[in-house]
C-alpha cells in the first residue's frame, strides 16, 4: 500500500469511530424540520393552466355526465348509419326513366311486378289483361336485348372502321329523313 492510502484509510478510521457533538439539539431538530416542511410544500402543484383544463375531471358527476353524453351520440350515429343504409338499398329497389329505358334495381321480380303495375295502370280495364308470366317474359327478352345492344355499343367503340361505317350510315339516313 501506498502511504497517501494508509492516511486516507487512517482517516477513515477516526471519523467512523469519532461521534458528532451537539451543541445544540433543538436546532438541528428545528432545521430538520423545516426541511420537511419545504418538501411537502413542493409537492403541492401549484394551480395552473392544467389544473384549469382539466380539473373537472375530478368531478365526478361531470365525468359521468360527459360518458353518458358520449354514449348518446355513439347511438345516434348508429341509427343515423342504419336509416341511411335503408335509403340507400330503397333506392336501389326504385325504377328510372331514362330516354324511354327502364332501369331497375337487380331482382327480376320487383322488375315484373313494377311492369306489371304500369300496364295496369296505363291500359283502360277489361280491354287487356297481362298476365304476370307474360310481363316476366317481357322482361327478360328487355334484358336479354338490353344486353345485346351494350355489346353491340361495345364492338363498333373498339373497331374503328367499324365506328366509321355506323357514323356515315347514320348521317346519311339523317339526311333522307331532312329531305324527305
Amino acid at each position: 500500500m501506498n502511504s497517501d492510502e494508509i492516511k486516507y484509510t487512517r482517516i477513515l478510521n477516526i471519523l467512523r469511530k469519532s461521534k458528532p457533538v451537539f451543541h445544540s439539539a433543538d436546532d438541528i431538530e428545528d432545521k430538520v424540520m423545516k426541511r420537511i416542511m419545504r418538501k411537502e410544500e413542493k409537492q403541492e402543484p401549484s394551480p395552473g393552466i392544467l389544473n384549469f383544463l382539466f380539473g373537472w375531471v375530478y368531478i365526478g358527476w361531470v365525468r359521468r355526465g360527459l360518458v353518458a353524453a358520449s354514449i348518446i351520440l355513439v347511438i345516434a350515429f348508429v341509427y343515423q348509419q342504419t336509416v341511411i343504409l335503408k335509403r340507400i338499398n330503397n333506392l336501389n329497389r326504385q325504377a328510372v326513366f331514362i330516354e324511354s329505358q327502364i332501369i331497375t334495381g337487380s331482382s327480376d321480380n320487383s322488375d315484373a311486378a313494377f311492369l306489371y303495375r304500369l300496364a295496369g295502370r296505363k291500359l283502360p280495364a277489361g280491354k287487356i289483361n297481362i298476365s304476370e308470366k307474360q310481363v316476366k317474359r317481357l322482361m327478360k327478352s328487355y334484358n336479354e336485348l338490353e344486353a345485346k345492344y351494350k355489346d353491340l355499343i361495345k364492338l363498333i367503340e373498339e373497331d374503328p372502321h367499324l365506328r366509321k361505317y355506323v357514323e356515315e350510315k347514320l348521317d346519311e339516313s339523317s339526311k333522307k329523313k331532312f329531305n324527305m
